[in-house]
Parts: structure tokens; C-alpha cells; sequence
């Protein structure tokens, strides 16, 4: 099953980076999979006193996933329309 997986960066002055992932495994992402996510993300933050980029976010959360069963991959969209 592959689901897709949207990361933001919410850095609060409007200018939020959206990365898009997709996870690929037998079954959907569960709540605990979900909050795992959440949790690799701020503990990674944490580790390197806030400082990180998109693509070490996307590793650590990769990463994590690969631990849970899942494979994941980088997904970009073929077109970007602002509105």
C-alpha cells in the first residue's frame, strides 16, 4: 500500500516548506506510526538544538519508517500552481 506523507515546516513567518514523501508498505500508516513520526522529528530537532534542513528531516523520517517495515522515497510534483 503506498500512502503519501506531507512534512511542513512551520517556521511561522508564513514561508512553511512543504516536502512530500511516499511510504510504501503492507499496511496503512497506524495513529502509532503516525505519532512515531512526530516524535523522530522532534527528538532529532531536539538532539541538534533546533538547527536541521528539510532533507535531514526527510532522512530521519525515512529512516524510521525503513525500521517499521516501510520503504520510502522522495516525491516531487510535476507542477506547482500558486493560487
Amino acid at each position: 500500500m503506498k500512502q503519501i506523507i506531507k512534512l511542513i515546516d512551520v517556521d511561522g513567518c508564513g514561508t512553511n516548506e512543504e516536502t512530500t514523501i511516499q511510504a510504501e508498505g503492507k499496511q496503512k500508516l497506524s495513529n502509532g506510526i503516525i505519532q512515531g513520526i512526530k516524535d523522530t522529528i522532534k527528538k532529532y530537532k531536539r538532539e541538534n538544538d533546533g538547527v536541521y534542513d528539510t532533507n535531514s528531516i526527510v532522512n530521519v523520517v525515512c529512516e524510521y519508517l525503513e525500521t517499521e517495515g516501510y520503504m520510502c522515497d522522495y516525491v516531487s510534483a510535476d507542477v506547482t500552481i500558486g493560487f
